[in-house]
């Protein structure tokens, strides 16, 4: 009898969050938002499909599921070197590259940075939802990859088939980082741009390994970091790459931008 009251307790409790949930869900697709902040966008709230089923899709993407996301404001660009110059004025980089998206960032820097500008960085699937809308497209612009319209390594080709591969003879000399905003017509549903390309982009998540790593290993305790980058193939740059890098390290071609929370509309 207890049992089976312990049951029927759980169940009721289970039941209620479930209607609580989509109540509250149903009550953020009504909400209206304020305009967003100069140089940011809004990403609304809603669901949207996340991760992918594609066979070639690296192991630990997760599988294709929908994902309620709550309203946000999101970076149009990159933070660049000019604007993160503003919080660190001995922040060093080559004349002539303001407009670069700042790199060399270690995610605990991206976050000190988005704190004091008011915003933070976006969850992993804040940043999805703000690159490929929906639809669950496979880059920004929709599933067919269009070099184009991004910033990545000049090395995919198509076989017999059909399917698009990578030209692994093809090294990475040759491709550069470029100014933010360079690929307008890569831009995702929203009017966020760069976010297949350029430099890759820290998010809040951690990496979490679906296979061993010895205890001593930095690897387990890596950050995620999205977009791929200019020296990186299209594999890289899909929406649902998930790339890593250690907590500890940095590199020349990882940068970030900020989210924040959408501002309700009063009453």
């Amino acid at each position: 009898m207890i049992t089976l009251a312990v049951f029927l307790l759980t169940a009721t409790g289970a039941s209620g969050r479930w209607i609580w949930v989509q109540w509250d869900q149903a009550r953020q697709l009504r909400q209206e938002y304020q305009p967003p902040p100069e140089g940011m966008v809004l990403i609304p709230a809603g669901k949207f499909l996340m991760g992918s089923d594609d066979p070639n899709a690296d192991f630990d993407v997760p599988a294709i599921r929908e994902v309620f996301v709550l309203a946000c404001y999101i970076d149009q660009f990159e933070v660049t070197n000019r604007e993160y110059r503003d919080f660190k004025s001995d922040h060093p980089y080559p004349d002539g590259e303001d407009e670069y998206p700042v790199t060399r960032v270690l995610k605990h820097e991206a976050e000190v940075y988005a704190r004091w500008a008011g915003k933070r960085l976006p969850t992993g699937a804040e940043w999805e939802k703000a690159a490929r809308g929906t639809d669950g497209r496979k880059y920004p612009w929709g599933n067919k990859y269009d070099r184009s319209k991004c910033n990545l390594r000049p090395s995919p080709y198509q076989t017999l088939d059909g399917r698009e591969v990578e030209d692994t003879a093809v090294c990475r000399l040759g491709s550069r980082k470029m100014a933010v905003g360079q690929f307008p017509k890569g831009v995702s549903p929203y009017g966020v741009h760069d976010m297949c390309g350029n430099a890759w982009e820290w998010v809040s998540d951690v990496y979490v390994a679906k296979i061993p790593f010895e205890p001593e290993d930095s690897w387990h305790r890596s950050g995620i970091i999205r977009g791929g980058a200019h020296g990186y193939g299209l594999r890289h740059g899909t929406t649902f790459h998930q790339g890593c890098e250690p907590l500890n390290t940095t590199c020349n071609d990882v940068g970030f931008r900020c989210v924040m929370a959408a501002a309700p509309k009063s009453n």
